[in-house]
């Protein structure tokens, strides 16, 4: 099941956030941009409009001129240009004031007599500022208050007489740098065109137009529907980031928390794995929870039977030396030497008998404490020191991941057991693929029944209770090869016991 990592959520959650203001400002950023490309061409139409109606006038009045009039067209009027843009086109200085100079020449005053009122109506519906200028660059039809004035100081006025049309952003001067207006990059900003009036190849005068884009806030403040549809996009993604945290992170990690609190009121028997979880660490860590209650459930239950057994075992013996100091105390005067000797060689087998077993329980106890170990040992080597004529130890050699003496306690208990239950003959054989070693110990003495085969590593299972068996050796043996990673188990055979060793293999280079 593929799983997210938790690096991988947060990021992916930190990103979408950082990433959500930054598209937004974006994307008003682009439609500011779109704005102002929109009132630059309403203003090149509005002047193709003007320069074609000043030739119109201009050629119903002086359809007979002498074609001097005017000055050379020195650029073709369509000449290409950019389109503004406010990330990338240079905002110029205020526009320059109109300066005093000569007044229009007798053309341009007789058409701007005719022209000027329908100009007036037509800049005040538009909010736009239109100036008209002779081939001197004087005013000659305006919306304004400046007829009369020059303009041929200013760059796109000049532009224009040459037969240029231009485009150019100039700061307006007064607008106060506020929280509001700095939303806004295109507020306190003017858009200013100028287009040249160009009749039979000579530039007749030229007009130039000016106008403030409407700003982010302009263009929003009547569209509140569209705000309303923006605001609930965004609580909606703010709301699915939420969501997709509480279901990856939140809720899991509670869960979990819930989890180690029945942990820690013992209740290790009712925990399980209820849910997938998409994050792979907190998939990792509820297998360890898991685990770690799996363990908890199964050593609860080891205690509890291991308890059960030691008193069991323990009552037996001490009920015996009760009964014989009893009966010593109450009939020692009456009774002939050879049934003191007699009794008191009972109470001294009893407590040779918890001698022994409280050394096999300290054993076990170490066996169950040990931790994995690094140590490198030949186990077949350990088996040849073993110093026991009944052993067959195959050549070769063996190298596992367990302790020297955890090793020799292993082999030593499955040996003994052997020869106890009557065999003559122990074999140990090993084989091993580099990962793996598996050993062999194999006997021809009585075997184990078909009943007995599932208890044989239980503690204190014995069938030699009468003759001092304490049944802890396999026991002790099963939980040193388990805390060394390794497994034991008793597989079938033809004749005797045959027990199956598995442990981490080593190299060679970790010797």
């Amino acid at each position: 099941m593929f799983r997210l990592r938790l690096r991988t959520v947060l990021l992916v959650v930190s990103l979408f956030v950082l990433v959500l203001p930054v598209a937004a400002v974006q994307v008003l950023r682009l439609y500011e941009s779109a704005l102002l490309r929109q009132t630059e061409s309403a203003l090149q139409d509005q002047a193709a409009f003007v320069a074609a109606s000043y030739r119109t006038a201009y050629r119903q009045a002086f359809a007979n001129g002498d074609g001097t009039y005017g000055r050379p067209l020195e650029a073709p009027p369509s000449a290409p240009r950019e389109t503004l843009d406010l990330a990338e086109s240079p905002v110029l200085p205020p526009l320059p004031e109109a300066l005093p100079g000569l007044a229009p020449d007798a053309v341009a005053r007789r058409i701007g007599a005719e022209f000027g009122p329908t100009l007036a109506d037509a800049g005040a519906a538009t909010r736009t500022q239109v100036r008209v200028v002779d081939p001197a660059g004087g005013v000659a039809v305006t919306t304004g208050a400046d007829v009369g004035l020059s303009l041929a100081h200013r760059e796109e006025v000049q532009a224009a007489l040459r037969g240029s049309g231009v485009s150019m952003l100039r700061r307006t001067g007064d607008v106060d740098a506020t929280p509001v207006t700095a939303l806004s990059r295109s507020a306190g900003i003017v858009v200013v065109v100028a287009e040249p009036i160009a009749f039979d190849g000579r530039i007749v005068g030229a007009v130039t137009l000016w106008r403030t884009p409407p700003t982010i806030l302009d263009a929003l403040s009547n569209k509140w529907f569209l705000l309303l549809q923006a605001a609930v996009l965004v609580e909606a993604a703010v709301f699915g980031i939420a969501s997709f945290t509480a279901r990856t992170l939140v809720l899991p990690i509670r869960l979990l928390a819930q989890d180690a609190e029945r942990l820690s009121a013992g209740e290790t028997d009712t925990f399980e794995r209820r849910r997938h979880y998409r994050v792979r660490e907190i998939a990792e860590l509820a297998d360890t929870v898991a685990a770690m209650a799996s363990n908890l459930q199964w050593r609860a239950g080891y205690v509890r039977d291991l308890a059960r057994h030691v008193s069991h075992e323990f009552k037996t013996p001490i009920t015996a030396i009760q009964g014989a100091v009893e009966v010593l105390r109450d009939h020692f005067d009456n009774m002939s030497a050879a049934e003191r000797t007699h009794f008191l060689d009972n109470v001294a087998s009893d407590v040779e008998r918890l001698d022994r077993l409280t050394q096999r329980l300290l054993e076990l106890a170490r066996a169950d404490m040990a931790a994995a170990s690094d140590d490198v040992t030949d186990v077949l080597d350990v088996a040849r020191g073993l110093r026991k004529g009944a052993v067959e130890v195959g050549p070769g050699t063996a190298r596992a991941r367990i302790g020297r003496s955890s090793a020799e306690a292993v082999l030593t208990h499955l040996v003994d057991n052997a020869v106890e239950h009557g065999a003559t003959r122990v074999g140990v054989r090993a084989s091993c693929d580099g990962k793996t070693v598996e050993l062999r110990v194999e006997d021809d003495g009585e075997g184990i029944s078909e009943g007995n085969r599932a208890h044989v590593f239980e503690p204190f299972f014995t069938t030699r209770r009468d003759r001092g068996g304490t049944g802890l050796g396999l026991a002790i043996s099963s939980a040193l090869v388990r805390n060394a990673g390794g497994t034991i188990e008793l597989v079938a055979s033809d004749r005797g016991a045959s027990f199956r060793v598995s442990l981490p293999g080593a190299s060679e280079e970790a010797a």
